[in-house]
């Protein structure tokens, strides 16, 4: 399969192509050039939009992407009539010649490409299966074997997706995203307060004092008649028209065009007196106090537009007029001036709403029970009839729960041979790597029953532990312990990211130690012998204190310590078979 570039030509020269107007997406092969940018929708109620972009610093270069306000929004520079804050930013690249360009390649890795010749490369994301390497996207075109695109999607992030079979139907998959906490993104409650929950996966947005939710997105935006600045041009500022509101545990997404001052320890000894700094300036609005290197600082700030955060180490004071007052929801509250008519309405209301809730509470019991009744005789039903019996395996899980954990197996930690691995978390907090075996492949269920039977009954500081695992209808999928370290190959083989991911020798030789420990285990002291046939670094995964661990016994064979060590059938990654 391959893109079509489509282009206009006048006497064989090339005076448009599409390629070269990218808007939201980036297809394989495509590039991306310091002039041009990726654009999102531009938003509905306010017209702010983020952009995927090269952004040039004297010296060197980074891709970026970046919240964008409205051309309408008043900059407090005259020469800047766009205002715009980076919340990402790719590797730097320094003292490049030749031609820029940011390209997805074939393969499915993204970065830029710089030189002359398109011979310098620098990895934003690199997909593990990519042996070409960037700059075979600027040198050859072959037919695409899988179907990919990296989209700027409306909510601020970049995500990478790729075409693929899922339960039956052809749909896209999310492959890599460049950032993995949405509060991370500035812009993403417009002016208001992103919070997780607790999953950290998902956000919400709270407005702030003086800011109301505008359009259908949710979004918080200024409300000029509640917030407090000079007025009618004079630079003054009268403190009894105005007060205080304290956000605690936030912080602020801010440019440097907002700030007006910025005071050390000795001009602020404490949280009030930042508040009291803002409330005595005519030009600001709101001042953040935090602790940098336990010392206090407090940013006076003139504007509020890219968004806040939560942090448990910084305040928030913005200023609002002190005739106004405002509910957690940022609606502005009203003074009570019901007249005899209001209070005799109030009074059949008090009778007829608790008539009227109790009832609804009642029918919504009632549907629940309903739906509980239906949904586990359909539950029973179907475990009894697709479910493997496993005897004294881990903790059985849904096909269903396992979505909901992993938020639809949205973030990918890797692929192999038997399937791909998605990062998740339990509800306790306790992360795990879910592996979601292919139902294509005809050893895939063998390869289920042989883990679940072998991992699940064994317990050793070398092993990685099965947490459970799912078996609905066609569906195999295996919980294991999260390694916060990756995978042994990462950390002994050169890469991109820098020769302080390499491991001094000595952490090699305890590595390897350990890791034999864990193989004496498999062959001697545990009650059954186990033959693993697939020892490679792939598959010797690393904790948080460089501690391996043995993982994925797709191909182990349990033998009686009566039985003979030969297998009679090849098993294993080539390049990785044990010569006997």
């Amino acid at each position: 399969m391959r893109i079509l570039n489509m282009a206009m030509f006048i006497r064989y020269i090339v005076i448009w192509q599409s390629f070269s107007q990218p808007s939201n997406t980036l297809l394989p092969n495509q590039p991306l050039t310091v002039s041009s940018e990726l654009t999102s929708s531009k938003s509905s109620s306010h017209g702010g939009y983020y952009a995927l972009k090269m952004l040039q610093q004297p010296t060197s270069l980074s891709l970026a992407l970046t919240y964008n306000l409205p051309e309408s929004y008043q900059t407090f520079d005259e020469n800047e009539s766009y205002a715009n804050y980076s919340y990402w930013q790719g590797p730097d690249i320094s003292n490049v010649t030749g031609e820029v360009i940011a390209v997805l390649d074939q393969a499915g890795s993204f970065g830029i490409v710089y030189g002359n010749s398109s011979d310098g490369a620098v990895y934003v994301y690199k997909n593990d299966n990519d042996d070409a390497g960037l700059a075979s996207a600027i040198h050859q075109s072959t037919p695409l074997t899988v179907l990919r695109r990296l989209t700027l999607e409306d909510n601020g992030n970049l995500r990478l997706y790729r075409w693929e079979d899922v339960n039956g139907s052809k749909q896209w998959v999310s492959q890599w995203a460049a950032v993995s906490n949405p509060c991370d993104i500035g812009g993403i409650c417009g002016n208001g307060v992103c919070k997780l929950d607790k999953t950290k996966t998902n956000a919400s947005c709270t407005c702030l004092p003086g800011t109301s939710k505008l359009g259908r997105d949710g979004q918080c935006y200024e409300n000029s008649s509640l917030v407090g600045k000079c007025t009618n041009g004079k630079n003054e500022n009268k403190t009894s028209s105005f007060r205080i509101s304290t956000v605690q545990q936030t912080n602020y997404y801010f440019s440097e065009s907002s700030i007006i001052a910025n005071y050390s320890e000795s001009d602020v000894s404490s949280v009030s007196k930042c508040g009291d700094a803002c409330l005595s300036d005519c030009d600001c609005v709101a001042s953040v106090y935090g602790l940098n290197e336990e010392r206090p600082f407090c940013w006076v700030l003139r504007s509020l537009s890219f968004g806040g955060f939560e942090d448990t180490s910084s305040t928030l004071f913005v200023k609002v007029r002190a005739n106004s007052s405002w509910t957690p929801e940022g609606q502005e509250g009203r003074s009570n001036n019901s007249s005899s008519d209001g209070m005799g309405s109030a009074k059949e209301k008090a009778v007829i709403i608790p008539i009227v809730l109790g009832m609804i509470v009642l029918i919504i019991l009632l549907t629940m029970l309903l739906y509980y009744s239906v949904h586990r005789k359909r539950t029973l039903k179907r475990e009894m009839e697709c479910s493997l019996v496993l005897s004294g395996a881990p903790v059985n899980f849904t096909y269903r729960a396992l979505q909901i954990r992993t938020s639809n197996f949205s973030q990918l930690l890797g692929t192999g041979g038997f399937g791909s691995v998605y990062k998740g978390s339990l509800g306790d907090g306790t992360l795990v790597a879910v592996k979601k075996l292919d139902k294509i492949l005809p050893h895939g269920e063998k390869e289920f029953i042989t883990e679940v039977n072998t991992i699940g009954s064994m317990h050793h500081m070398n092993l990685v532990r099965l947490c459970g695992f799912c078996s609905e209808g066609p569906q195999r999928l295996l919980v294991y312990e999260f390694m916060k370290n990756g995978s042994l190959d990462q950390w002994i083989f050169p890469s991109i990211r820098g020769p302080d991911r390499l491991l001094d020798w000595q952490t090699r030789f305890d590595i390897a130690k350990n890791t034999a420990q864990g193989i004496a285990y498999f062959h001697e002291q545990c009650r059954k012998k186990i033959i693993h046939c697939d020892i490679k670094p792939e598959n010797i995964l690393l904790d948080e204190n460089f501690c391996p661990k043995v993982s994925d016994f797709g191909l182990a064979k349990l033998m009686a310590r009566e039985h003979s060590h030969v297998v009679t059938m090849v098993r294993g990654t080539r390049g990785y078979l044990a010569p006997e």
